[in-house]
């Protein structure tokens, strides 16, 4: 479904012409039947668009103060949808290289004790590989909860294998049950339908032994759960 957008990518008008295309399609695609699809027509082909937008300015976004807007919009979109299709979920990996992550794991550390990341659970991404221990990879997530990267606590380097790398949310988790549902719908069943790549998939990923919950990988936690404390206590200012 083609959308003409005549504005530069990343302005406001960009932006208000997506919306009115969005409606457009929507009207035009609305039929008089039980189940309407006209939110999902116009849904993926705005999603289709910004997608190609992106990619053609892969550089712009970066540092735009627009950045924010375009994943907010991004992800409604996503929302909008039954169930996302293959190409958007291995999209996910080229919004997450936006999450500006250090590559070491002691840089994400003094992000961590700044707010602007914060360590979550590694439980499926401490599948075992050949190349490492995987009972040392921890978590972090962005504080909008989008963003994800692994490190390897030993190494201090970013795990980025098909295996256990992190991945973009378009859904973040939460406790309230509606947004439970939203990121078990658009960010965990398309991994369990594809895996993080198409390198590996989820069938090769889940047989495979987890080092979670080894005496290696919750002394490694804890290690790291009163390191990244002790900074906290030790910060004084943090660059906003």
């Amino acid at each position: 479904m083609p959308v003409a957008i005549k504005a530069d990518f990343l302005s406001e008008g960009y932006f208000s012409e997506l919306s009115d295309q969005y409606d457009q399609i929507r009207s035009e695609h609305r039929k008089w039947y039980i189940v309407d699809t006209s939110k999902a027509i116009a849904s993926h082909a705005i999603l289709t668009h910004m997608m190609h937008d992106l990619v053609e300015n892969q550089e712009l976004l970066n540092g735009h103060k627009q950045f924010d807007l375009f994943f907010e919009t991004f992800d409604q979109y996503v929302k909008q949808l039954p169930y996302i299709t293959e190409e958007i979920h291995y999209f996910r990996n080229e919004l997450n290289r936006y999450g500006d992550a250090p590559e070491q794991l002691e840089e994400m550390i003094e992000l961590v004790a700044c707010g602007k990341w914060q360590l979550f659970s590694a439980r499926y991404h401490r599948y075992e590989v050949s190349e490492y221990d995987a009972a040392y990879n921890v978590k972090f997530i962005s504080s909008n909860g989008r963003f994800e990267v692994v490190y390897h606590a030993e190494t201090g380097q970013m795990v980025n294998d098909p295996v256990n790398m992190g991945t973009y949310n378009y859904a973040p988790g939460s406790i309230i049950p509606w947004k439970y549902y939203q990121h078990h719908q658009y960010d965990k069943v398309p991994w369990m339908k594809w895996g993080n790549t198409n390198q590996v998939s989820y069938e090769e990923i889940t047989p495979r032994q987890t080092r979670h919950g080894s005496i290696e990988q919750k002394d490694s936690s804890d290690a790291l759960q009163k390191l990244i404390e002790n900074k906290m206590r030790e910060s004084q200012t943090c660059q906003h």
